[in-house]
């Protein structure tokens, strides 16, 4: 469930059109699908070009000649997004992932995270959830 909350003052007009959204956008498709889109495209891109610093959890090196989970590069193309009008699901489709994603109790593979929500993400994904609104509310006139 997604909760709105607004508080307008002085803004009649634009209070009347909001309240008018209530009852029109029951979809919210288009702002998961792009969110879903945007954070597909940077775990697969800035998480693996930062080995996973960007999210704050630098992955431990290999010694491999190759960049870490790139020997194929499966693991870096693995993510997809799916969106309704409801919810946004994102997740890396190749089977191995959960190995080095999970909090397990490790022995030899060290985890890397590749998929985490920082506030600079959840920032982001209110961000277009708040263009989305905004275009609405103009849309509406």
């Amino acid at each position: 469930m997604i909760e709105l909350n607004f508080t307008l003052e002085g803004q009649t007009e634009l209070a009347r059109r909001i309240r008018t959204l209530d009852n029109k956008v029951k979809d919210w498709k288009p702002e998961f699908e792009q969110s879903g889109i945007f954070l597909k495209n940077f775990f697969g891109g800035e998480v693996f070009e930062t080995r996973g610093a960007i999210l704050g959890e630098s992955w431990k090196p290999t010694g491999n000649p190759w960049p870490i989970l790139e020997k194929t590069g499966r693991m870096r193309r693995g993510f997809q997004s799916k969106a309704e009008s409801t919810r946004a699901e994102v997740f890396n489709a190749v089977s191995y992932f959960k190995y080095h994603q999970s909090r397990m109790p490790r022995k030899r593979l060290p985890r890397r995270i590749m998929l985490k929500l920082t506030e600079q993400l959840k920032n982001r994904i209110v961000k277009i959830f708040h263009e989305g609104i905004i275009k609405r509310i103009r849309e509406s006139k």
